[in-house]
């Protein structure tokens, strides 16, 4: 799943140094495949459909269910909301110059129009998803060829001296996939075999694509990149490279915005057994109705949700998959053989993050 974190990358990426906030894509991509594969070790061992907080609800404590409860469901809202606000930047930036639309209905167009297609179900949402993940490739390449005269190398070099766990969360948020795991089981059933591998090659493939974009928009902008990537663009490409960027971010805010509704909706209608159509609407109209009372503005917490809520939704998983490997009662398709004490580092590393965007950012 293509996040719309990646907008936040290059601006981090340019405020610590280029390598630095690379070596930290790194760390996180990293941790993130882990993560991915023991949840969907956990999925394949587990007889019964579920996302997150069902799964917890078989292998934890009540005290870690409710935090997940609360993770998930603020972080499904969250991203939802935020993709809204995006959304109507992105579309104003295409159709300015042809209409006058207020931004903010161009957000409540794009909710309504990608809620109806969730409600037509998990297969629609996976074909459309498969579609614009490959036009935004296509449009990474785009920019690559486009902007690769104005690149300076300059702009790769130096230490920054800005804290390097400025993208930490960002980058969290944006390789947030672990909502898709279920939905990736559900997709191939009757070929779970093939999970593993549908996990590497979408982690991997995400991973390729923001640190293409990130390189190119680095590369051009430099210490003028703005915070969402795509503006600071203009004054160095022009409207059209910006008018693609602009593509490039409603390919990529689709995406985002479908798997996580969906998750939602699952959410839902298995873990609570709310009916279908209920459990749409009650995961879609909260954040319409919170965009619509005037909350535009949650560009900042994107960073503070990937690195709380994300990375104690991953700890969450590590602590699953420990606990499924006595009690599941499904034999998995693959199964992972993680040392502990790799648990524990990742553990150690995710909480260290959590406390520093609790306590100390």
């Amino acid at each position: 799943m293509v996040g719309v974190g990646v907008f936040g990358l290059p601006y981090t990426f340019a405020r610590t140094g280029f390598w630095v906030g690379f070596s930290v894509l790194i760390i996180v991509m990293v941790t993130t495949l882990l993560t991915d594969l023991m949840y969907g070790e956990v999925s394949l061992r587990t007889g019964e459909k579920h996302q997150l907080l069902g799964y917890s609800r078989i292998y934890l404590d009540q005290i870690f269910q409710k935090l997940i409860f609360f993770s998930s469901v603020l972080m499904g809202y969250v991203a939802i909301l935020a993709y809204i606000i995006i959304s109507g930047s992105f579309l104003n930036t295409l159709l300015s110059g042809f209409f006058y639309v207020p931004v903010a209905a161009y957000g409540i167009f794009f909710a309504l129009i990608l809620s109806l297609v969730v409600l037509k179900g998990v297969r629609t949402v996976s074909h459309v998803e498969l579609f614009f993940c490959g036009l935004f490739l296509a449009i990474v390449v785009l920019m690559g060829l486009a902007g690769l005269p104005h690149i300076q190398p300059e702009n790769f070099s130096g230490f920054n001296g800005a804290n390097p766990l400025l993208s930490y969360g960002i980058l969290l948020f944006a390789f947030g996939g672990l909502i898709g795991v279920p939905i990736q089981r559900q997709i191939l059933a009757g070929n779970e075999r093939k999970l593993k591998k549908a996990i590497i090659a979408a982690v991997l493939f995400v991973g390729l694509l923001y640190s293409a974009f990130t390189a190119i928009v680095v590369g051009i902008s430099g210490s003028s990149t703005s915070q969402d990537a795509v503006s600071g663009l203009y004054q160095f490409l022009g409207s059209k490279i910006t008018i693609l960027a602009a593509f490039f971010g409603i390919f990529a805010v689709t995406t985002s915005f479908l798997m996580h509704a969906a998750a939602l909706v699952n959410t839902f209608h298995f873990d609570f057994k709310i009916r279908r159509f209920n459990a749409w609407v009650l995961a879609v109209l909260p954040p319409v109705l919170l965009f619509w009372g005037g909350i535009r503005s949650f560009i900042g917490i994107i960073g503070l949700a990937g690195g709380v809520a994300l990375a104690l939704e991953q700890i969450m998983i590590i602590l699953m998959y420990a606990k499924a490997k006595t009690k599941g009662d499904r034999v998995p398709e693959y199964s992972l053989n993680i040392p502990a004490w790799l648990l524990y580092v990742i553990i150690a590393l995710l909480s260290i993050g959590i406390i520093y965007f609790l306590f100390i950012q």
